[in-house]
């Protein structure tokens, strides 16, 4: 398994370093800022539509570019935010090895600043301290350090690159950012020290415009080994600065890149560029995937960032053309329900969180019967991706993803969205849905001038500044109690009202002139307690008839639930649905901490299908937005406690509820089980095109004692 190293093996590598350090490292080498250096707010590029509608796309450029350095010389600046990627599990010091093992000249320099991690799996680098390590010839070598600085903050990262870019030019350099990411919204490089505050996209870019005029050329690559960095916006914020992004759409699987394979082709072709070596990062990221076995939802990608104007513009029409399809319900709807059922990054589910970040490529296929311009859109798209690798979860991964609101997170996303989107035709597409879901899909009373106007919000301010639409403040989401929705709450309306027919079926029918506003429809389940008044989640599901051209939808339940090997079921909700494959997540308690299980179901072309446990999930941290790592697989003795939401019939309030521990064998294949015989409660929930759900009242079915299930009329 690659990166099998124990804390003490790093140890002797660096030792070689200590001589050229202070014995007190709190009074060695200190870090020198730079006072003339200006980090006040500041754009490298500017985006606007002009009167004739075209956008216009403005950038920092340099008349002329001279190398920094000598021939064959590169510097790779690593900002390593160790968070509790470090504090847990020493994975920052093992890349610090790979950097050691990989750096076998002085031609290639790895030049790292650390900081963000309550604890270092080694003795050089100290938890209080914000420190600068030079690596080259195999040897690290502390270079300055200070008290600790917050490595979410721009400032940090505009003074540390301001120092290495004036202290170890080279001939090409690139820059690594190194964390947890959470895509385009919630950025990278969250500090556990502090609060878990995080680099935006613009304070990434406020950093590189302050350093851009101590800077005779720009980054040979910019990336990111984090998660969910590979995205359009991250692309156009860096197209300025950089010739090459490295950066992956999904989790990073594993440990990430691997550093060694990198600094030994620097070294054996150091006049490769950024193209070249990003066709390394990539395979060795993909390697080490497939050495662990998570090489099936992996992606990564290298971008030329000189073609992303191309890509923008062509998005950019695409983008009008979705923004005046609004005013026709069908070709609305088709379109939405294009970008929903899109490959999507990051979990995006009740259980998980969401990234809301979503697979271009994806998007553009789905929407092009409805739209023009989308063939010019995937042709701009596949010349910016100079590389990728996807697995096979991850088949419809084109290199890029972009946001949208599958789940409305509030004013807040909304109002940092407004100054990264690539154009303000889809701003204004994003924008209108969220009015629409404010108002049942009533465009009646809806302006654009918040987007296009003298006055216009987008583009147009510092990366604190909270300006936004009026209604974006109704959008910001509480728990929600199923008990309380109604039909005045959605789009969405009945002909034909829930209930059981004669047939003993529970359904509905959506009435015509709202089937259009249906994204999808799925069965909710629900056990009571024991109580008799508290219900239990069993989670999520879309097994149910649905006639999508008559409206009419009934239940297809067989009474039977993915269940662990004791027999608990598992609340089980979707994450991806493929053409032969089901990727579902339930929380639980993994060894006493909250987690979710990932669960894959295969289909067979002969109708059967086996499930299997994935690995585990921390998801979406709901309040930084932070994306956990990786998926964790399972270890023999590993006890498992199933999590299910509850909620009280008296009181409307949701709850945890916990079942019993169960200690995992080492097998990950589980079963559909029977439920235990007793009652249970039905409901189904209705999605539509605006974000908004609508679960209908319960009806109660029992489970007899020979498995035959029946609704109770």
């Amino acid at each position: 398994m690659k990166k099998r190293l124990l804390a003490f093996l790093i140890l002797f590598a660096l030792v070689l370093s200590l001589a050229a350090c202070s014995d007190d490292v709190g009074g060695g080498p200190s870090i020198h800022k730079n006072s003339g250096l200006d980090t006040s707010f500041k754009r490298s590029t500017d985006m606007q539509v002009s009167s004739g509608g075209d956008l216009e796309i403005q950038r920092l450029t340099r008349s002329e570019t001279k190398k920094m350095g000598e021939s064959g010389t590169w510097t790779i600046f690593v900002y390593m935010c160790g968070s509790d990627l470090e504090s847990d599990g020493g994975l920052a010091t093992m890349d610090l090895q790979e950097m050691i093992d990989g750096a076998q000249s002085d031609k290639v320099k790895f030049v790292v600043q650390t900081g963000g991690a309550n604890a270092w799996d080694n003795d050089l680098v100290d938890d209080t301290l914000t420190q600068r390590f030079v690596i080259e010839n195999q040897n690290m070598e502390e270079i300055e350090a200070a008290d600790g600085a917050n490595m979410g903050s721009a400032q940090t990262l505009a003074e540390f690159l301001d120092w290495g870019v004036s202290t170890y030019p080279a001939e090409k350099m690139g820059l690594v950012f190194w964390n947890h990411g959470g895509g385009s919204i919630t950025g990278v490089c969250f500090d556990e020290q502090n609060e878990s505050d995080s680099l935006s996209l613009l304070e990434i870019e406020n950093a590189l415009t302050s350093v851009y005029p101590k800077m005779t050329d720009a980054f040979e690559f910019i990336g990111f080994d984090a998660c969910l960095m590979g995205t359009l916006e991250t692309g156009n914020i860096l197209a300025p600065h950089a010739r090459y992004m490295v950066a992956s759409e999904e989790l990073e699987p594993g440990y990430g890149w691997d550093y060694t394979a990198m600094g030994n082709f620097i070294v054996t072709n150091p006049v490769a560029g950024g193209a070249e070596l990003g066709k390394v990062i990539v395979d060795s990221f993909y390697e080490a995937c497939v050495a662990i076995d998570s090489h099936n939802e992996a992606t990564l990608s290298c971008i030329d960032l000189s073609k992303i104007d191309e890509l923008v513009y062509a998005f950019n029409d695409v983008s009008r053309e979705m923004y005046n399809a609004t005013t026709k319900t069908n070709l609305l709807s088709t379109m939405v329900k294009g970008i929903t059922s899109a490959q999507n990054f990051g979990g995006n589910n009740k259980s998980e969180g969401y990234t809301n970040m979503v697979d271009l490529g994806s998007v553009l296929k789905n929407v092009s019967g409805q739209v023009t311009g989308t063939d010019q859109a995937l042709a701009a798209l596949q010349d910016c991706v100079v590389y990728m690798k996807n697995g096979s979860d991850k088949a419809d991964s084109h290199g890029l993803a972009i946001y949208y609101p599958l789940a409305i997170q509030g004013s807040e996303e909304l109002s940092i969205f407004k100054d990264i989107c690539v154009t303000p035709y889809y701003m204004s597409f994003v924008d209108k849905m969220a009015y629409g879901s404010d108002t049942n899909g009533d465009f009646g009373s809806y302006s654009d001038t918040d987007w296009f106007g003298e006055n216009s919000l987008y583009w147009s301010g510092s990366y604190d500044e909270a300006a936004g639409s009026d209604y974006w403040s109704e959008l910001d989401q509480e728990s929600v109690e199923v008990y309380n929705f109604s039909e005045d709450e959605t789009a969405v309306s009945f002909s034909a009202a829930p209930a059981i027919n004669a047939d003993g079926m529970y359904g509905f029918t959506i009435s015509a002139d709202t089937l259009d506003y249906v994204d999808a429809v799925y069965c909710d389940v629900f056990v009571d307690a024991g109580d008799e008044e508290t219900l239990i989640e069993l989670g999520l599901d879309d097994n149910i008839t649905a006639d999508w051209n008559t409206g009419k939808f009934e239940d297809n339940f067989s009474g039977y639930w993915v269940s662990l090997p004791d027999g608990q079921p598992l609340a089980t909700y979707i994450v991806e649905q493929g053409d032969n494959y089901n990727i579902y997540t339930s929380p639980v308690m993994l060894n006493g901490v909250e987690t979710n299980l990932r669960i894959r179901i295969d289909f067979a072309s002969d109708g059967n299908y086996t499930i299997t446990i994935i690995g585990a999930w921390d998801g979406i941290d709901e309040v930084t937005g932070q994306s956990a790592k990786e998926i964790k697989k399972l270890k023999k003795g590993d006890l498992i406690t199933p999590m299910y939401y509850s909620y009280s019939m008296k009181t409307d309030e949701e709850g945890i509820y916990e079942g019993e521990a169960y200690t995992f064998n080492n097998d990950p294949v589980i079963y559909e089980e029977p439920l235990a015989v007793g009652d249970y409660y039905y409901s189904f929930q209705i999605d539509d095109i605006f974000g908004n759900s609508l679960y209908t009242d319960f009806e109660i079915f029992s489970v007899d004692a020979n498995g035959d299930i029946y609704f109770n009329q």
